[in-house]
């Protein structure tokens, strides 16, 4: 036991993890390691694929089919619909992408690792917050898949969970009927999945709307949010978290305001912070030149710190506190999640704004199960074969040119799904791809 406590301590050490999530990611590898030893002794439950272990659960397909007795009447069509409206504003959002990306500059174009919404491998989504956020969405997922198959009498084989080290998500493994199954019938069910992660991603944006519509300001002024070390605000004291009200006697009323009472300081001069809470610091400023090393920036005065404006944090969360307002703005800033709210708002927030409701961990919880929801809701209902949107439109294109001689049919599905499947994958590939293929073309001269 000692040895397994140090060994996940190491490990935490090593991944740079805080107490609590060492001892969570102990928890996943001793329950990987059961079931890959499970695996491995030959019990049928716990299937190997090379590293992965599919965990097949009986109950799992019981509790599916308790679902599937609650009967909501049209719930099927409003799930084809939405799978329809999400296909539509997926490719809207994807060929607006792609004209954007024509004229970016290839130092703007995103890491090619931007583009997979997974913890680990895109370094802007935070391990287990969204590691818990695609989990929850998996599992919503694949369980509206199952329900489907069963509120629709078609069986249901097996269903279970992944693991590769961490648990990767859920699966519900449809029998041989739904190929035979009606047009309507295929379309409820491949449609299921990405209409529960949407409906899951709007009902926790909600619930976060409530959340965040409650936070206020601790006070007024500029927020401090790290310190240049070796740099007269270090020396002074000043910590990330203090808020400056005031500059020598002079009250701060943002950060542009404060910029400009600062612009005319030289180094050796002395100024006076006032922080929240009436404490006042005497500073002597330090040369700019001698931590930038910039010439422009030589016998400018410096006092080390990184700022933000308070006041104007909660506009960055605007559209997520009030969604109803601006429904459009509040998909698209939570698809922008990983490139702002982490790395901007949120964290000084905490820092510079009350509690919301249940604490800023519920905040960031909701934030990646609705961002993880909307991720796979979206790419799943795009055109993209063997994606549900995908499987969904060959149905349905089926279905339309039923009028044509059934060789024929087949080769335009297959052509129609082949194009747009290509075409789908180009354009999620084009803000990487395209600025980046100017550095192939020789300038002019």
């Amino acid at each position: 036991m000692g040895t397994v406590k140090g060994a996940g301590f190491t490990l935490g050490l090593v991944a740079g993890l805080d107490p609590h999530s060492t001892g969570l990611l102990a928890v996943c590898l001793a329950a990987y390691a059961y079931a890959l030893w499970r695996g491995l002794r030959g019990d049928k439950r716990f299937r190997l694929y090379g590293p992965v272990v599919l965990v097949r659960c009986e109950r799992c397909v019981s509790l599916i089919s308790l679902f599937a007795r609650a009967r909501i009447p049209l719930l099927g069509v409003v799930a084809i619909a939405s799978w329809a409206a999400a296909m539509a504003a997926g490719m809207a959002m994807l060929i607006r992408s792609a004209v954007i990306s024509v004229s970016l500059p290839p130092e703007l174009a995103p890491h090619p690792a931007m583009l997979i919404g997974l913890p680990v491998v895109n370094p802007l989504i935070p391990l287990w917050y969204g590691l818990a956020g695609l989990v929850v969405a998996v599992i919503v997922h694949e369980l509206a898949h199952g329900v489907a198959l069963r509120a629709n009498q078609l069986p249901v084989k097996s269903a279970g969970a992944l693991l590769l080290a961490l648990p990767l998500g859920a699966f519900v493994e449809p029998g041989d009927e739904l190929k035979a199954a009606r047009p309507a019938v295929q379309l409820k069910v491949f449609s299921a999945g990405p209409f529960a992660n949407l409906l899951v991603a709007a009902l926790a944006l909600l619930i976060l709307s409530q959340a965040l519509s409650c936070v206020q300001p601790v006070g007024r002024g500029v927020g401090i949010v790290n310190i240049v070390p070796g740099s007269p605000a270090e020396k002074a004291g000043i910590k990330p978290g203090d808020l400056i009200v005031a500059v020598d006697g002079v009250e701060v009323r943002d950060l542009q305001h404060f910029l400009s009472l600062m612009s005319s300081r030289r180094a050796g001069e002395e100024v006076v912070l006032e922080l929240q809470g009436g404490r006042r610091v005497m500073i002597k400023l330090a040369d700019k030149y001698m931590f930038t090393g910039r010439p422009e920036d030589r016998g400018r005065g410096f006092i080390g710190v990184g700022l933000v404006d308070v006041a104007a944090l909660k506009a960055a969360i605007a559209p997520l506190a009030n969604p109803l307002r601006d429904p459009l703005s509040a998909v698209m800033g939570l698809l922008a999640a990983p490139l702002t709210l982490p790395l901007a708002a949120l964290p000084y927030l905490e820092l510079f704004y009350t509690q919301p409701l249940g604490g800023w961990r519920a905040v960031y919880a909701l934030i990646w199960v609705a961002w993880m929801n909307a991720a796979v809701g979206l790419t799943n209902a795009l055109p993209i074969v063997p994606f549900d949107g995908g499987n969904s439109l060959r149905v349905a294109l089926d279905a339309l040119l039923r009028g044509l001689p059934e060789d024929r049919r087949r080769r335009a599905v297959e052509a129609v799904t082949a194009v747009l499947t290509a075409a789908t994958i180009g354009l999620i590939l084009a803000p990487v791809v395209v600025p980046r293929l100017r550095l192939l073309v020789p300038g002019p001269g």
